[in-house]
């Protein structure tokens, strides 16, 4: 039990190292402006890395300057920029929002070398030009934030997703249709150092645990990643039984199957959900703090939206959460016009501490899930 606790605390450390910099703070001066403060960031599935020769992005009034990776393993998640490759000359100050991507990788899952060199449409620059200038409202921070982190995730088949992030506290997907093409490099011109080690592309990509997850997960872009992109028009709703209980303001972490992260409180740039992954949530009763760590299942989260939405994801809905008055049982469901799914797969563990008590005084008062230990509960895709 004691690493589930570590994970709200480290959350909370990443938030503050990353987002408390000068580059987060927004001047609220949102309306007009063309040049931003941001770094650059590849990254990766967990389980279906890639592995870099370079990467740029193009920014400047003209696409003309450059931010730069090199020689790296992407692997960290979708659009997680922790523990990532990151760029080895930052642009200084504030510049033009990215203009476009040049780079060249290899993707592990498909035993492939891929190049994109992508100049960005201007319906892609207004986008990352209206999340710059919008940023979100932090009520953790008590003020504006502006995004300061833009990452391209590789995906198999040779998909790229955009990303501004600023660390753990929002993550929104720009562009999820960009896609490189499969290009016959040899493996010496791709790295001599691999080429050394490895001699081919296929023994690169030899590695058995990942070969073996492949196999039994499959890497078809599709079945996975197709799904994690699609948006619903949904809201989540958390009823108490005990009508006393407040929701803690603040602090409702969701994290959604495309990457997106959201502080479901923080009003700002985001678009309509996709489907949730993970949340987190606190709340007050009886003067004593409860949060609750909710893990959906990949595939009932699927069939859930399928069976709800069919072919009109714009209709309203929710996904309702009801606490029991003891604060150790929950009912959850997705409603969308007259249908109705009730989710029994999810995983769930509840801390209990006094309101004004630190973090290790926390107590397990629920877990459905003991079997999995200190297992990272994590999707596919992820």
């Amino acid at each position: 039990m004691k690493m589930k606790k570590i994970y709200p605390v480290l959350f909370i450390l990443v938030f503050c190292v990353t987002t408390l910099s000068c580059k987060g703070l927004s001047n609220g001066k949102n309306d007009m402006r063309t040049k931003f403060s941001w770094d650059f960031y590849i990254s990766s599935p967990v389980h279906y890395s890639s592995e870099l020769k370079y990467a740029k992005a193009f920014y400047g009034d003209n696409g003309e300057e450059t931010v730069d990776v090199f020689d790296e393993t992407a692997m960290a998640g979708l659009g997680n920029v922790t523990a990532t490759p990151f760029s080895v000359n930052p642009p200084h100050g504030e510049v033009s929002i990215p203009k476009g991507i040049d780079m060249v990788w290899v993707s592990i899952a498909d035993k492939k070398i891929y190049r994109a060199n992508i100049k960005f449409s201007q319906q892609i620059q207004n986008k990352l030009l209206k999340a710059f200038r919008e940023g979100f409202y932090s009520h953790w921070r008590e003020s504006n934030m502006d995004f300061n982190e833009f990452n391209v995730t590789i995906l198999p088949e040779g998909h790229l997703w955009l990303y501004l992030g600023i660390g753990n506290l929002r993550r929104v997907l720009i562009c999820d249709t960009l896609k490189g093409e499969e290009t016959h490099m040899t493996l010496k011109e791709f790295s001599e150092g691999f080429y050394n080690a490895f001699q081919t592309v296929d023994s690169l990509c030899s590695d058995e645990k990942e070969n073996s997850f492949f196999n039994e997960h499959g890497s078809e872009y599709d079945k996975i990643w197709a799904f994690y992109a699609q948006r619903f028009n949904y809201q989540f709703d958390i009823q108490f039984e005990n009508k006393q209980t407040e929701l803690r303001k603040g602090n409702f972490i969701i994290n959604f199957a495309n990457g997106e992260i959201l502080n479901h409180d923080d009003p700002g740039y985001f678009e309509q959900p996709s489907r949730p992954n993970k949340i987190e949530f606190p709340w007050i009763a009886d003067d004593m703090l409860y949060t609750g760590h909710f893990y959906f299942d990949e595939e009932e989260m699927k069939k859930a939206f399928m069976d709800v939405y069919g072919n009109n994801p714009t209709q309203p809905g929710k996904i309702i959460i009801q606490v029991s008055k003891y604060n150790n049982w929950f009912d959850i469901y997705l409603e969308a016009g007259n249908k109705k799914y009730k989710f029994e797969k999810t995983k769930i563990h509840v801390f209990k501490q006094g309101v004004n008590d630190s973090d290790d005084k926390a107590v397990v008062i629920y877990d459905n899930h003991p079997q999995d230990g200190n297992d990272i509960l994590n999707f596919i895709g992820e």
